[in-house]
């Protein structure tokens, strides 16, 4: 699911670059960051904005973790999803010379996400997952520090970037549950 959502989010914002640009080719791409640190790789990817998932978290509940189903007049016990966001990081990875480009980019970026902050199977033909009604997006601000030590993780030297936190992400096994039955008599062993 995760590889799904990234992909269309991706697909989108390609879509919006080309129709506001006119160029052809893609000028968001996925990679991460150890793609970028080999010369034969990195060379694909310079003088684009670079999407990558920087971390993953769990959305903590406090609902139980499942819930039971009727099935005629049996019950099957089924785990719940567990929801995830994911922190998403776009990086103008441009030479010097083109840095101002890249920063014009960022700008796309960033306008297209301030367009649409909510991904629907309506505005986003590309997502037709029935599990996920749907994707937000929202901005994350890091300080100097967070930021340092982002880049200082990543083993990458400092690039313009913004960081995005989508979500939520649902993960579940479609597996097949047990049937439970019902319960139709309580017994009291304590009643004299």
């Amino acid at each position: 699911m995760f590889d799904t959502c990234i992909k269309t989010i991706l697909t989108d914002l390609n879509r919006h670059i080309k129709a506001r640009t006119g160029l052809n080719e893609d000028q968001a791409l996925y990679a991460t960051y150890t793609d970028l640190a080999s010369p034969a790789i990195n060379n694909l990817y310079t003088n684009k904005v670079i999407m990558s998932v920087v971390d993953i978290v769990h959305q903590e509940t406090t609902q139980s973790s499942n819930t039971y189903i009727q099935q005629g007049n049996n019950y099957i016990v089924k785990n719940l999803p567990i929801n995830f966001y994911l922190y998403i990081l776009f990086a103008a990875h441009f030479e010097a010379e083109h840095a101002l480009e890249g920063l014009s980019y960022l700008a796309r970026v960033i306008a297209f996400f301030n367009s649409k902050n909510y991904f629907t199977s309506k505005n986003t033909p590309d997502l037709t997952y029935p599990e996920l009604d749907g994707i937000s997006v929202s901005i994350i601000n890091l300080d100097h520090e967070q930021k340092s030590s982002l880049w200082t993780c990543l083993k990458s030297t400092y690039m313009p970037s913004v960081v995005y936190k989508i979500g939520m992400i649902p993960i579940e096994d479609n597996a097949i549950w047990p049937t439970v039955p019902p319960i139709n008599e309580i017994y009291n062993s304590l009643k004299q």
